[in-house]
């Protein structure tokens, strides 16, 4: 190792992003190699010279306000606090000396009206100086050795030499000669410099993201690609990522120096490896990213005369070589009836006309019959070094754009097997960028999750979720993202998956209005294998949307009673839905929290057991009251005491009335196939009937009218050596009730304590003792906990070893 590294940087990142601090960051990072770097002109829009330079050409009126501006913008540029006080003097002079060169270089381009490469270049090498000033004294006012230099100066100086923890900034332009490229950036500047010293890491900086395995504009969930090899680097540069341009790894790859991409925005991000011949183990994924080119046409050449005739494509292609047109992809039938080709949509009318001009003579024989213009296509392409030899790869492609509805125009795929390509519509790139995304990166198990009520149950369900995401997706390869929170006024969206360490935060900061149709969207993404909403609210305004969310391919878990107790038709078109779009709603803790009721239930029915009744006690405040009272002190104040316990709802009428219970009762009902209408069950309420409609407050102050009538049902069941239970209740008829009954101290009910819910099932099998499943029936850990349960079943419904 030669602990040196050698770094390429756009000089806009050194003037603006607070360029020097983050460039001495880097040095921390990597200390205590030596450094290169190597800064290239200013691009930046507002620092750039270009529109002036055209100004000057046109003799524009507005040229010499167009240089305050930039005069302007430069000197506040280095007056920020990207650039220390120290070193602002000394820049400014040296900014204001370049301004008055340029301003002569302005003055001469207005006579001639022309705009010489030599004059752009002056330019370049002037801002790239002033850039490199900038570092080279902000690296030196914190006490870091540097040297400012010329590149041509380290390229051609037989003697550089590189000290020890020393730091170079270089910067200007190469000479050029008849035997080097056009572009002679920064990048290729580094890639010579790099070769010269025999650079350990050679690394390409850009300001706006690092190298992802497809461009996130199209696939937001794309990830960072860790590793690639020169060979699969040159093939998505070939297939357009912006990221990578195959001239600047000419040299490194000659010498096997190891490249990396990074990028400024994320500074703390390792970026991308490009290494000679193999990536770590940690990175050897068959497809390592995917690329598309976008405005292409495609030329289709037909006719049965082609058959066996040697010589065809050889024309055609020596004939678009000669008339300098791009073929960016040949396809051609194994029949030889036809060769399609591709070219960028630009030069489609001319390789159609240069086609018909070569095969004039075949066109007026008719063998050969079309030759036509596809155009608004797109060149969609899969690169991986490990694809070559790998059964299924060309399958999975395929099978994902199909899935997509994606319609293949063209298909080629090089010898090496180092990619596939297929030609498409651009107008469906996005769409199968994103299926091909999915089929590839994400397990068939990654989830979408979107959850509604962060509250108690919600809350806690997230905190279970943090604790096990890990375990979950380690051990059985379940990916649960949760990338949508929303209370009753905000929602948080993300797209990778929200941060669970810290989401109360995130929704305080950085949450924006509730909108329900546009957080099903996010959830529902395309380019996710599963999405699933968990409504862990009690709101009547969510369960109507749940038809729309299962007819738009998302999964649905809750604990919300209100949907398994609305109007049966309601109910029904829930449930048909459910199965006709083949997507799940799973609801167990709608009874029993976290107990296995309707789970059981099931089993029993589709197994072809047949039931007679259902009894329970499925409330868990009415339970703990229950069990609480002795008659020894009023009814009134154990609900007082259990509302400051928060073990009734806010409205502690919400459990009083029974409608809690009889919703729940409508659910099982329901289960075994009665038709029940919620009005159609009667319901004993334990609210005296003039306090139902009144305030809260009112209400709170006049409980204890029901403390007498209570109290005498308590001392009759107690006289018969019985214990009061409120339970629901569904008869082998299917009528429901809803009532305080009173049972004998040695059956079940009058056994549970606390919370506890009970319900015992009589059915054929289970009729001379009921099947009775018991536990507690409240409270935010086991509900939460009923609700993670689902999340895990549906997880092994589409696939998860679970």
């Amino acid at each position: 190792m030669n602990n040196r590294e050698v770094h390429a940087i756009d000089g806009a990142m050194v003037v603006a992003l607070q360029g020097p601090e983050k460039l001495l960051q880097i040095h921390s990072q990597v200390a205590p190699k030596s450094l290169i770097f190597v800064v290239s002109p200013v691009s930046k829009k507002e620092l750039d010279f270009s529109a002036v330079l055209v100004a000057a050409q046109n003799h524009d009126p507005k040229l010499w306000s167009l240089v305050e501006q930039l005069r302007e913008s430069w000197s506040e540029a280095v007056a920020s606090d990207a650039v220390g006080a120290q070193v602002q003097d000394e820049v400014l002079q040296t900014v204001e000396q370049g301004f008055t060169e340029i301003e002569n270089l302005l003055m001469s381009i207005r006579l001639t009206q022309e705009i010489s490469a030599g004059a752009r270049k002056y330019v370049d090498i002037i801002t790239s100086q002033w850039a490199a000033l900038i570092l080279h004294l902000a690296l030196q006012s914190s006490g870091v050795s540097s040297r400012l230099l010329a590149i041509k100066d380290v390229v051609n100086d037989q003697n550089f030499a590189l000290a020890a923890e020393e730091v170079v900034v270089v910067c200007g332009e190469l000479e050029q000669s008849a035997s080097s490229p056009d572009d002679r950036d920064a990048e290729y500047s580094a890639s010579l410099i790099a070769q010269k010293i025999k650079a350990d890491v050679l690394t390409f900086w850009n300001a706006e993201s690092l190298l992802t395995t497809s461009d996130s504009k199209d696939v937001p969930s794309a990830s960072v690609i860790e590793c690639l090899t020169y060979a699969e680097a040159t093939e998505l540069s070939f297939f357009g990522s912006s990221l990578i341009k195959s001239h600047h790894m000419v040299l490194a790859m000659a010498h096997k120096i190891p490249l990396r991409l990074r990028s400024f925005a994320t500074i703390e991000h390792p970026g991308t490896l490009i290494n000679a011949d193999s990536c770590s183990s940690k990175d050897q994924k068959i497809v390592k990213g995917f690329s598309v080119i976008r405005d292409v046409a495609l030329i289709n050449v037909e006719g049965a005369g082609m058959i066996g005739v040697p010589g065809i494509a050889r024309r055609l292609f020596a004939a678009m070589h000669d008339a300098n047109i791009s073929v960016i992809l040949i396809s051609q039938a194994s029949s030889e009836y036809s060769i399609c080709f591709a070219v960028p949509a630009a030069e489609a009318s001319l390789a159609k006309e240069v086609a018909q001009s070569t095969f004039a003579q075949e066109m007026s024989d008719h063998r050969i019959h079309n030759i036509e213009i596809e155009n608004s296509c797109a060149i969609l392409a899969a690169v991986g070094q490990r694809m070559s030899g790998v059964p299924g790869i060309s399958g999975t492609f395929f099978g994902a754009l199909g899935k997509a509805r994606v319609n293949v125009r063209a298909i080629a795929q090089g010898s090496s097997e180092r990619n596939i390509s297929a030609v498409i519509k651009e107008e469906d790139a996005k769409r199968a960028l994103r299926a091909l995304h999915s089929s590839f990166f994400l397990s068939n198990q990654t989830l979408s999750v979107g959850l509604f009520g962060p509250g108690n149950i919600g809350g806690t369900l997230l905190a279970q979720i943090a604790s096990e995401a890990k375990r979950l997706n380690d051990e059985f390869g379940v990916d649960i993202r949760i990338r949508a929170i929303a209370n009753s006024k905000k929602m948080l969206l993300d797209e990778q998956g929200i941060d669970l360490a810290n989401w109360k935060k995130q929704l305080d900061k950085k949450g924006i209005d509730l909108d329900v149709a546009k957080m099903a969207k996010h959830v529902s993404a395309t380019y996710f294998p599963h999405a699933v909403l968990i409504d862990c609210t009690s709101s009547s305004d969510l369960p109507p949307n749940y038809v729309d969310w299962i007819e738009r391919g998302i999964h649905i878990i809750t604990p919300n009673k209100k949907a398994g107790s609305a109007p049966y038709p309601e109910y029904k078109k829930l449930m048909e839905a459910s199965r006709s779009h083949k997507k799940h709603f799973l609801y167990e803790t709608t009874v029993g929290a976290g107990l296995p009721l309707i789970g059981t239930l099931k089993d029993l029915m589709q197994t072809g057991d047949r039931f007679r009744s259902i009894e329970g006690i499925v409330s868990g405040t009415l339970a703990y009251l229950f069990w609480r009272y002795d008659g020894s002190v009023p009814f009134s104040t154990l609900v007082k005491e259990a509302k400051e316990a928060g073990y009734t709802e806010p409205d502690p009428r919400d459990d009083l009335s029974g409608m809690d219970v009889a919703r729940k009762t409508v659910i099982l009902a329901r289960e075994i196939g009665h038709q029940v209408e919620l009005e159609d069950i009667e319901v004993a309420s334990l609210v005296p009937k003039e306090l139902s409609e009144v305030p809260l407050d009112q209400f709170m102050q006049n409980m204890h009218l029901m403390d007498e009538p209570l109290l005498q049902l308590y001392k009759q069941a107690e006289a018969e050596g019985k214990r009061l239970r409120y339970v629901g209740q569904v008869d082998p008829q299917g009528v429901c009730t809803v009532r305080l009954a009173a049972y004998e101290a040695t059956h079940p009910f009058a056994q549970s304590t606390g919370t506890d819910n009970v319900v015992a099932f009589t059915t054929e099998r289970y009729h001379t003792q009921p099947l009775v499943i018991q536990g507690p029936g409240a409270g935010p850990e086991v509900t939460a906990a009923g609700v993670f349960a689902d999340l895990l079943r549906l997880s092994s419904y589409v696939g998860a070893a679970l």
